[in-house]
């Protein structure tokens, strides 16, 4: 049995939700993985209720998956979501709704599930830079925090990561405080961006702050794959044990026989199956790790049929 992701690659919650009705009526989907497909050009999971322990959803804005959330409910299939409020302006994710409505939906997803721990805020990525200073930030994570308060257990952070093609669809990468690169892992980025600007002190003790800030919520601030703060803050485990934790022990045991399954290095998330595509979300985020384009997102956004076996 397997967790199904839906979707670390694109938001399904958001813009798939008659893919997703489809699909679990087909009773399964295919995809690809950045490495290819099978020997049909695809991999297949199951989405059978015999086959799927529960489902683990990464979006925005839910609004429009409610009809989808209220059906798995009445079928008994557990499920939980990472669902990320940041309150950025339209010129770094133009197709995401405004933070209120999007904390409103929140609340509205949380208090359908069975308890506080099965919803996971995600402040995630902390994208520092002029207009998003670090005081900004202070301001904006306590405003959300008190929005959210009593209705989550954990707020997940990191700070924006030098992809190349987060990179590359920056409006100024000269500005923004980007993660620490990693020396192996970011060769390329290091030699074809010079003079990047990274965090340092300033953030640390921005982190600290909004620890403090989330504990007075209610809340525990942990970092997603931010191993240079992890003697200061505990990590995440997005895909987690704890997630599943209000639908009782009997799913947990089979929870926490799955295998480690991380994303990246730090990564602590267990094992699970993404259905999501690359190149197919159109909110137009710059700092996406998945979409090279917004052009082509939008396009394949724009060309999707539903009754596909996958998103594209």
């Amino acid at each position: 049995m397997i967790i199904i992701s839906a979707s670390r690659r694109t938001d399904i919650p958001h813009y798939f939700a008659d893919w997703f009705r489809e699909r679990r009526r087909a009773g399964f989907a295919e995809y690809r993985t950045v490495f290819g497909g099978g020997k049909k050009g695809a991999f297949r999971a199951s989405l059978d209720p015999g086959d799927v322990l529960g489902y683990l959803f990464w979006t925005k804005y839910a609004a429009p998956f409610h009809g989808e959330l209220e059906v798995l409910r009445s079928e008994g299939i557990p499920y939980v979501f990472q669902y990320t409020i940041t309150g950025y302006g339209k010129e770094i994710q133009p197709g995401i709704p405004e933070q209120d409505r999007a904390s409103d939906d929140f609340l509205r997803v949380a208090d359908a599930l069975p308890g506080t721990a099965a919803i996971q805020w995600r402040y995630d990525p902390i994208l520092v830079s002029q207009v998003y200073s670090c005081d900004w930030h202070r301001n904006n994570f306590t405003r959300i925090a008190h929005q959210l308060q009593g209705h989550t257990r954990v707020v997940n952070v990191s700070f924006v990561e030098p992809y190349l093609k987060a990179l590359a669809n920056a409006p100024d990468w000269k500005e923004i405080r980007w993660r620490l690169p990693d020396p192996e892992r970011h060769k390329t980025v290091l030699k074809k961006y010079p003079g990047l600007q990274t965090t340092g002190a300033d953030e640390a003790a921005l982190l600290a702050d909004l620890s403090r800030i989330a504990q007075k919520c209610g809340l525990e601030l942990r970092v997603c794959c931010g191993n240079e703060y992890e003697s200061r803050f505990p990590a995440a485990s997005c895909c987690g044990l704890e997630l599943f934790d209000p639908y009782g022990e009997e799913l947990l045991k089979k929870v926490s026989a799955l295998a480690p399954g991380p994303s990246r290095p730090g990564c602590r998330c267990l094992k699970s199956v993404d259905i999501g595509m690359d190149a197919t979300c159109p909110a137009g985020c710059f700092y996406c790790y998945v979409n090279a384009s917004r052009a082509r997102a939008r396009m394949n956004f724009e060309r999707h049929d539903p009754t596909a076996t996958m998103l594209r």
